[in-house]
């Protein structure tokens, strides 16, 4: 098994791919990161909502939120695997709050995770719920230690500095039984594969979806797992892998993606109409459901 994290720390040689916001590494066993890590270790732990606008609350809402079928996904996946009513529920990367919203009104007890401030004062006083700033890594938790049901990250474990650092403290706090839920962009899959395929084509000059896959702008994606370094991750976490699968679904609306790719208004609008009939009749399995159980 590669250890992802040492992997990324001692990073050596040329990157194999240049895309518009990053240069992609690969592993000599296949493993794909960027050469970027966020600060996390400067962020203030005070939820500061002073730059909540309603430009922000806009997006959070219309674009972060804006797809009913990535909750209803979520949530179906939860009770696939536990009981929510009387559970302790951690959400990482709890957005708007949405998820956890949704399982508190079922009855479960929620804490949630966010490192932006605008978002995590959103969750907060939304949907009135505690949210911590400190990422799961911190000293903050250690008291916290086998005292969750369950702990879940959606959309996020592509975002985090050392992957597998996050799921071993994310293991850390579950209690034995308790189950650890995570949904991410799937390498092993057409997008991804389809993104090599033209950056080799035309020699770097078209990256196509890989644009939109890796990002070194703050928070963006650092790495995209396969099917079979997620399984060997939360192994190594110490989880016996329950349930992993791919799945179709578009995290943000279809607009957003037309954007990253062909980057005009004018071609976004000729093409959105032909995006959707598309993807209703090809719903191509994109990512990740990944669940792990704490023995």
């Amino acid at each position: 098994m590669e250890d992802f994290d040492s992997l990324k720390h001692n990073r050596i040689g040329s990157p194999k791919y240049k895309v518009s916001n990053a240069s992609v590494f690969v592993s000599a066993g296949g493993f794909h990161f960027i050469d970027h890590l966020d600060p996390v270790e400067e962020l203030s732990p005070v939820i500061d909502g002073g730059a909540l606008t309603d430009e922000e609350i806009a997006y959070i809402e219309k674009s972060l939120q804006s797809n009913p079928g990535r909750l209803e996904h979520q949530v179906f996946a939860v009770r696939r695997h536990s009981e929510v009513n009387g559970k302790k529920a951690l959400d990482i990367g709890c957005g708007g709050g949405l998820f956890l919203s949704k399982i508190k009104q079922a009855g479960a007890d929620v804490l949630g995770i966010e490192l932006s401030d605008t978002r995590a004062y959103y969750a907060k006083t939304r949907h009135g719920f505690e949210v911590v700033k400190r990422t799961i890594e911190d000293d903050y938790w250690k008291s916290y230690h086998g005292t969750f049901d369950m702990v879940t990250l959606w959309d996020v474990i592509e975002h985090v500095n050392y992957p597998l650092a996050t799921l071993r403290s994310a293991a850390d706090i579950l209690k034995s039984g308790g189950i650890l839920l995570i949904d991410t962009p799937c390498r092993d899959a057409f997008y991804h594969r389809f993104g090599e395929f033209t950056y080799w084509l035309s020699r770097g000059k078209y990256p196509t979806f890989l644009n939109a896959m890796y990002s070194a702008k703050p928070f963006g994606h650092k790495q995209i797992f396969s099917l079979a370094e997620m399984k060997s991750a939360l192994e190594m976490a110490g989880l016996e892998v329950v349930e992993l699968r791919r799945f179709h679904e578009l995290s943000f609306p279809y607009s957003f993606y037309l954007k990253k790719l062909v980057r005009s208004e004018l071609l976004v609008k000729l093409l959105l109409p032909f995006v959707h009939i598309f993807f209703i009749i090809f719903p191509i399995r994109n990512k990740m459901l990944a669940v792990g159980r704490k023995k």
